[in-house]
């Protein structure tokens, strides 16, 4: 029988502790250089002890200023015993005085000048377009409430995200007023609502069927402020003639521009629009409702033969619909362009490659002169006082200033770590693409994260962390340094080949080819092999080509 006994027991054992520094000196690494900007900006407001650098003398200046003669330092001291009320108000009285000067130049720099050009344009939302069309429109105070919440589930897209019976169930609010509704009969439901396929279900688009199964993300309902969130309702128990009042709703929505705006799958979607353009009664709608799977797998003769139509009017009909908007929201994706701002330049000098860092818009930060001082002074306050034992509070200011002290100090070092890593990693992607820098990609080798790490001496997770998100600029272009890490293929005698510059190739051969007898993945592998002796197999330029988003061959082809 096992016994238990108590002891003690020394063992030696090596743990990394990851110190709330060594974080962020990590956390500094992957952040790009908005990122990075922004940290500063607030560390900038958080540590008093911090602030910018004017100029690049400032490091030279201040060891000026400590070897000073003894009369300038008993005057700095006399001056660091000031009140922190004093330079408070200090600061203040000048920072008013700069600020004076900066509106009294905009003032005299505006004269003349449009104060319309002034303004700021603000860009329109979907749900701000759709919200003004239902001002503008005849609806009453009832039709008005139950817009708001089909409008606020419509995604950026243009599509309603939520079934109607789905957003009965989870809105009580919405429900409530559908009910009264019914009561009143102030909305007359509309009769086969929540049909979100409008036509032959044996003929739903693969869109449709995905979109069915998975389901779209659905955005919080909208509520009324003063609503207070209650129990959803079984969405069995909701009623049918309850759906057929949003239906009645939405369908008026629809009609709103963008033209197929609110439409709860493509096929509605694309129909919406062909009632718009009176084309309901047309063959594209019978195309569209019949035979929407075959529609888009472009088999335009089999469409031809199940509508007894001529192929020229099916090939008409297929350009009708290939106009439409699948994504009526699009126009209105207000999406803000971000520009590269390269981390690190490569440029050629003469016969050689320099590598510079590009320091512009990332701050030279210093510790302010003013809090320097006035830490020595704390502490030679702090010893005397201890011997006194008297005034805590003074011993609190001075830890408190030396926390933030060594916090600033070790965000600059970090930094400055960040930014030599950099110009290393960029120094040994230089010398192990060196053939890519001259030119071009089809000289870009295969290269691992632990190729730099060797060259450099540092851990493959440094490597990685530290091409994150950074761009540089070279003769070639602008490149995320991750770029120039490609894997290869073995092509038998020993040498290996860039699967970049396979990608490379593939998209040539796609962009020359004949749009109406587009390349097969198998004429691409013997493409490769005639041109340029490429050896890869079928499944290879079908993994590369679907990387690319590169649809296969029936998808690209041009049938007019």
């Amino acid at each position: 029988m096992a016994t238990m006994r108590m002891g003690l027991e020394m063992r030696m054992s090596q743990q990394l502790i990851m110190t709330p520094q060594l974080q962020q000196a990590i956390k500094l690494l992957q952040l790009s250089r908005i990122e990075l900007e922004e940290l500063i900006d607030q560390n900038l407001v958080e540590n008093p002890t911090l602030e910018i650098s004017a100029n690049e003398d400032d490091d030279d200046n201040s060891e000026e200023k400590n070897e000073q003669p003894q009369e300038a330092k008993s005057l700095l001291d006399e001056q660091s015993q000031l009140s922190v009320d004093d330079e408070w108000q200090n600061y203040i009285e000048s920072g008013a005085g700069v600020m004076h000067e900066v509106r009294s130049r905009l003032n005299d720099s505006d004269e003349g000048s449009n104060p319309l050009e002034a303004t700021i344009s603000k860009t329109k939302s979907l749900a701000d377009h759709l919200h003004w069309q239902m001002d503008m429109s005849n609806f009453s105070p009832v039709e008005n409430k139950i817009a708001e919440y089909l409008i606020g589930n419509i995604e950026t897209e243009g599509y309603l995200a939520i079934s109607l019976r789905e957003l009965l169930a989870t809105t009580p609010k919405l429900l409530k007023i559908v009910n009264e509704c019914l009561e009143n009969k102030n909305i007359l439901p509309v009769a086969g609502a929540e049909v979100v396929f409008l036509f032959d279900t044996a003929h739903e688009s693969r869109s449709a069927v995905e979109i069915k199964k998975k389901g779209r993300k659905k955005p919080a309902p909208v509520l009324d402020e003063e609503e207070n969130p209650e129990e959803p309702a079984d969405i069995s128990m909701i009623s049918d003639d309850a759906c057929g009042v949003l239906e009645s709703v939405l369908r008026r929505i629809q009609k709103f521009d963008p033209p197929g705006v609110g439409a709860r799958n493509l096929q509605e979607c694309l129909a919406n629009q062909l009632i718009m353009l009176k084309l309901e009664d047309s063959l594209a709608m019978r195309i569209l409702r019949e035979n929407m799977l075959l529609l888009e797998q472009k088999d335009l003769k089999r469409i031809a033969r199940l509508q007894k139509a001529d192929i020229k009017e099916v090939v008409k009909s297929y350009q009708i619909i290939t106009e439409l908007e699948p994504k009526p929201g699009r126009p209105f994706g207000g999406e803000i362009t971000q520009y590269v701002i390269p981390d690190v330049f490569i440029y050629k000098r003469g016969s050689e490659y320099v590598v510079n860092m590009n320091q512009e818009s990332i701050p030279k930060l210093r510790i302010n002169p003013y809090y320097q001082s006035m830490l020595k002074t704390q502490k030679d306050d702090n010893t005397q006082n201890k011997k006194n034992g008297t005034d805590e509070k003074q011993d609190m200011t001075y830890q408190y200033i030396l926390e933030k002290v060594k916090s600033g100090d070790w965000l600059m070092k970090s930094i400055e770590q960040r930014q030599k890593t950099i110009f290393r990693v960029a120094k040994s992607i230089l010398k192990f693409q060196y053939e890519f820098f001259e030119s071009g990609i089809d000289y870009l080798r295969p290269l691992v994260l632990k190729d730099v790490a060797e060259d450099i001496d540092v851990h493959e997770s440094t490597v990685s962390r530290i091409t994150t998100n950074k761009y540089v600029y070279t003769p070639q272009g602008i490149f995320e340094l991750k770029y120039f890490f490609t894997s290869g293929i073995d092509q038998g005698d020993g040498d290996i080949i860039s699967s970049k510059k396979i990608k490379d190739y593939i998209s040539k051969l796609i962009d020359t080819e004949n749009k109406k007898k587009p390349f097969t993945d198998l004429q691409i592998k013997n493409k490769l092999l005639e041109d340029a002796g490429i050896k890869v197999a079928r499944r290879t330029v079908a993994k590369y080509r679907e990387a690319m988003n590169i649809l296969p061959s029936n998808k690209r082809k041009k049938l007019y």
